[in-house]
Parts: C-alpha cells; structure tokens; sequence
C-alpha cells in the first residue's frame, strides 16, 4: 500500500508550533500531546520532505534551512486560508455574523463590557464574545483567525509577523506601583527602592510579569519574591489589599478599582504600556468588524476612555 506522501494541516500545524517554540516539551504541551507523538510527526513529516527541518546545538534547537523555507510556506498558506475565509464572510454575512474580541487578563474590562452593551443594543443581527486570554493564547487566537480583534498591551517582543497585523491605540497606560496606603511611600519611587519582598504578581509568562522582570532587570535588581500568583487584577488588588502585600497594575485598573488600603507610586523611570486594538490588516474590510471599530471611535468621542474609567457603571 502506498505511504501518505502529502502534507495534511495537522503535521504543519505540529511544526509551525515547533518552528515557534524552539522546545519539543513546551510544544507537545500547547498541542496537548505527548512528547514521543510529536517527535514521531516531526520525524514522519521530515521523511515526506526528504530533509531534515530541525537540529541541535547541545540542548538548543534550532531549525534547519529545509525548515526555514517550509516555515515561510505554511505562514503562506497560513495567510491565503484566513484572508479566503474572511472573503466569504464579507460576501455572505456582511453585517452579520460573529465578533471574537480578545482581551489580555491583566487589562481592565470595564470599558469595553459598556461598549460591547451599547454596540449590541445597536445590532440586532451580531453576536459578540469577549474573553480573557494571557498574551500566547491571544496570539494563538489572532494567529489562528479565531480572534477577530485584541485587546493587548504593547510594546511586546513576542510578535511576529508584525506585518500581517495592524495596531490601533487605545490609551496610553503606565504600570505602577503598589502599596499598603499606611506605609506612605510617595507617589513616585526609583525602582532601586522599590522593596522587593512579599510580593503578588501574575503567573510567569503573563505580559506584566515578562515585563516588571525586564524593569527590574535593566535596573540591576533582583526580580520580587513573589508569594502569590493570580491571573486577574481584581484578585492582585485584593489580596494586597487584605495582607498587606506588594505589587504592581495598570494606572487604568487602579482608576476604575480605587481602594483605600493601597496607594498607587510611579516607577522612575517610568514604565509606559500602550494599550491597543491588534488585528490581522483583512479583517478591517469585514463590514461587521469594520463598523464595531467606528463606533467604538465614536464611542470614545462621546465620552473619553480615561472618564468612562472613573465613571460608575452604567
């Protein structure tokens, strides 16, 4: 009986994840697999290639120039099915349909669960689903065509293929420091001084995590000793706010969740995080998604993102 000799999406889709970890463990982990079954497919696939697509340095991997050009194809391929599926969905549904927005967990809500509200009390004929994802999964869903618009944290180092996306600023946000209020340490602290025990914060590989390491990293510091690790800023806050613990969290969040147990410092220097909209370029030429970004500009006309924090619900 003949062998398989064509490429079938769940080998590519095993190998793109690999080309992107660089790491056979962590890769059959995402995929939900067992390490030997991915080793097995890479194998298999290199045999139907007739080329090796990865090799090893010691215990670096890293991927072979057979596998630097099938990367490229599948991105290729990547690329045609999303914009097809886009293209259908714009000729057969255009103000109808699904909207799959994204939001980093370490992002405040608020404001877009009223605009969500104020955008379907408009539409009769759109579905929409917010969800909290941490940055891999946001990716993996833009990446993936399963998200239609995110909700992130900028700048990010883990982004590639910047130029199938477009970005959209939302606000200009900072992280800051966090204190009980009793200590009064100033509204504004050096990150030398910033104490560095008992800490919360959010679990490794989170976007605020990655980059308060890289704050305190640049500044020659030892990273926090965090004692507890949460996935939403409500849960930070509160903690810190009942033991006396310390952290860090948006300047949105601590505007829309003000509590007097805490008091909020600015890092010197300071850490910028532009919050944005991030979307693959086709998707703005889908009328539904088209729409739901021009008023949610009005939206913001209307009433600044900074005032519709501080507000109460409406």
């Amino acid at each position: 009986m003949a062998t398989e000799s064509h490429l079938t999406p769940k080998a590519l889709q095993y190998f793109t994840q690999l080309a992107q970890n660089l790491n056979y463990t962590q890769t059959a982990q995402n995929l939900g697999i067992s390490q030997p079954a991915l080793t097995q497919q890479i194998k298999k696939l290199e045999k139907q290639i007739g080329a090796a697509l990865f090799y090893s340095v010691g215990k670096k991997l890293y991927l072979s120039e057979a596998g630097n050009v099938l990367l490229a194809a599948a991105n290729q391929i990547d690329t045609i099915i999303n914009t097809t599926a886009d293209q259908i969905q714009q000729f057969s549904q255009p103000q109808r349909g699904h909207i799959a927005l994204g939001v980093l967990s370490s992002a405040e809500t608020a404001v877009f669960e009223r605009f969500v509200a104020h955008y379907l009390s408009r539409h009769d004929d759109v579905t929409v689903a917010l969800r909290l994802f941490n940055r891999r999964e946001l990716w993996e869903g833009l990446e993936n065509n399963a998200i239609d618009l995110a909700v992130m944290y900028l700048p990010d180092e883990n982004i590639r293929n910047w130029h199938l996306y477009a970005a959209q600023s939302i606000i200009q946000d900072e992280l800051r420091f966090i204190y009980p209020a009793s200590q009064n340490l100033g509204a504004t602290i050096a990150i030398k001084d910033v104490p560095a025990n008992r800490w919360v914060g959010y679990p490794d590989g989170f976007y605020i995590a990655a980059r308060l390491a890289e704050v305190f990293r640049d500044a020659l510091r030892d990273a926090p000793d965090v004692v507890a690790t949460m996935v939403v800023p409500e849960q930070i806050a509160l903690l810190a706010a009942r033991i006396g613990l310390y952290s860090a969290l948006p300047n949105s969040f601590l505007a829309a969740h003000p509590d007097s147990r805490l008091a909020a410092a600015s890092f010197i220097p300071r850490v910028s995080l532009d919050l944005s909209f991030v979307y693959r370029k086709e998707k703005i030429a889908i009328p539904r998604v088209h729409t739901f970004m021009a008023e949610w500009q009005q939206f913001l006309a209307e009433k600044s993102y900074a005032d519709r924090l501080a507000a109460d619900p409406e």
